[in-house]
């Protein structure tokens, strides 16, 4: 199959004021000839209180392969944390910012349906892929996440959660980037972060809208490019 390249920008703005809006992310995402999919993101809370960097690649059932982050705080380099799934154990490796021993954990999943979180908006969605949208009703979700925080300001090996999602169905939402056919999901992630409505689309499900109840808070698609690479060269070395 050929490769797929996704590029955009998301920005964050107030839900009570949605006049107001911020960058936020950018990110690049390949759909790759083996069927995998690659996410790059960089996010940017405003006066940059928070800045992330992260790679993660999925199968193409979108099951947790590997992913890595890189975190500042307050413009202060937290360090590093690398994971990478090999049938039902997770490695994780944190690499502290001041280069002292590198501190690896090894995690038994607990379901194949665990996922792995890394708090990039533009593939949050990526979360909620072992949900069946078939079903109606509250569905849990077993997630191993980088940080204890609503923001990820932290760097862990893996804080567990089981939530609750519900899929609400299809609905087309229009942001600046466009108009999109989306698939709509509602996670209560609880004392977390309150409520997630969110809205993905196309063949990598990327989150359209993201809307968070506790925070107010509204994470939106800005701009939205799609290119693909068929496997003719286009010139030879």
């Amino acid at each position: 199959m050929p490769l797929t390249r996704t590029i955009g920008t998301h920005i964050i703005c107030s839900l009570d004021n949605l006049e107001e809006r911020h960058d936020w992310e950018s990110f690049t995402i390949s759909h790759n000839p083996d069927g995998t999919r690659t996410a790059q993101s960089l996010s940017r809370f405003p006066g940059t209180q928070v800045v992330r960097h992260v790679t993660q690649t999925v199968s193409a059932d979108f099951t947790p392969i590997d992913g890595v982050s890189r975190l500042f705080i307050d413009n202060v380099y937290q360090g590093m944390l690398v994971r990478r799934v090999v049938g039902d154990t997770l490695t994780s490796m944190l690499m502290p910012a001041d280069g002292g021993p590198i501190d690896q954990a090894t995690i038994k999943l607990d379901t194949p349906d665990t996922v792995l979180g890394y708090h990039p908006s533009s593939v949050e969605s990526w979360k909620l892929m072992k949900i069946d949208r078939t079903i109606k009703g509250p569905q849990t979700m077993r997630l191993l996440t980088v940080s204890h925080t609503w923001n990820g300001g932290t760097l862990e090996h893996a804080f567990k959660l089981e939530c609750q999602v519900e899929y609400l169905g299809e609905e087309t939402i229009t942001t600046p980037a466009g108009t999109f056919p989306c698939h709509h999901y509602v996670w209560h992630t609880l004392a977390f972060d309150g409520d997630l409505e969110i809205y993905t689309t196309g063949i990598d499900d990327i989150v359209v809208r993201m809307d968070g109840s506790e925070k107010r808070v509204r994470y939106e698609l800005e701009t939205y490019e799609v290119k693909e690479y068929d496997d003719v060269r286009e010139f030879d070395f």
